[in-house]
């Protein structure tokens, strides 16, 4: 869990994370250099929970580099992320990892709520409101290439199956670019198509709000990573713009 100065949601999120059905993990919450209390409010749930670990980075690094700071002392066989504004559902862990577990499947993801950026209850006592990112039950590489469809805050990796992983730096497109690579290799991800986790919508300031840097990174990673030709990467690109632009209105 990166945060750059969460203070108005990092305790509900990480909250969220230890109140899982399972409790056999651990939660490493990154500090990205923040200026405010985050890292002190991370810190009061170490002393209460022996599960929580704090990183902390001197200074801000961008989401890229502060996941790949807790992905590399991480101990767990499932790497799992949550932002410091999202919230986990209680059963979300326990439903994919049997999900992992049925299909062997390298990276699984599942469906999630789009909730009002000032909801201030526990994600134990959220009540849906129809606003549902819903997913197919499995996505492959060439799947991926017309877009992100794996909210990452519902991303779960199995390093059994893929080994080491790091999230490249393309700075808006930087958890695509970690599903895309882990398709490609290890093959199809698989999906729970029920909600398990909630997703803070219409925030102003966070990272998907700037959306130009966004069509930028998707551009970079068709064409860097990927090798995708000009015209099939500018045809992938208005097939992935459409596509969000039709997320942003649930």
């Amino acid at each position: 869990m990166p945060v750059f100065n969460g203070t108005a949601t990092l305790h509900q999120s990480m909250t969220s994370i230890l109140r899982q059905s399972i409790r056999d993990l651990e939660l490493v919450v990154v500090d990205d250099g923040s200026s405010d209390d985050s890292a002190a409010i991370a810190e009061r749930l170490a002393q209460e929970d022996g599960r929580v670990r704090l990183v902390r980075r001197a200074e801000s690094g961008g989401p890229a580099a502060a996941r790949n700071s807790g992905i590399a002392t991480a101990k767990g066989r499932y790497l799992a992320f949550c932002d410091a504004d999202d919230m986990w559902l209680p059963h979300k862990l326990e439903r994919q990892i049997a999900c992992a577990e049925r299909t062997g499947a390298p990276l699984i993801y599942s469906s999630y709520h789009r909730i009002a950026p000032d909801y201030h209850a526990s994600a134990a006592d959220f009540e849906p409101e129809g606003r549902v990112v819903s997913v197919p039950a499995k996505l492959t590489h060439n799947d991926l290439l017309a877009g992100n469809r794996i909210g990452n805050l519902t991303a779960m990796v199995d390093l059994k199956a893929t080994g080491h992983v790091t999230m490249p730096n393309y700075q808006g497109a930087e958890d695509w670019a970690l599903w895309l690579a882990i398709t490609r290799e290890h093959g199809a991800a698989h999906g729970v198509q029920e909600p398990l986790a909630l997703y803070r919508a219409e925030q102003d300031g966070s990272h998907s709000a700037d959306r130009l840097r966004a069509i930028r990174a998707v551009w970079r990673v068709l064409r860097e990573q990927e090798g995708v030709p000009r015209l099939k990467a500018a045809w992938y690109l208005g097939r992935s713009s459409v596509a969000a632009l039709k997320k942003s209105t649930i």
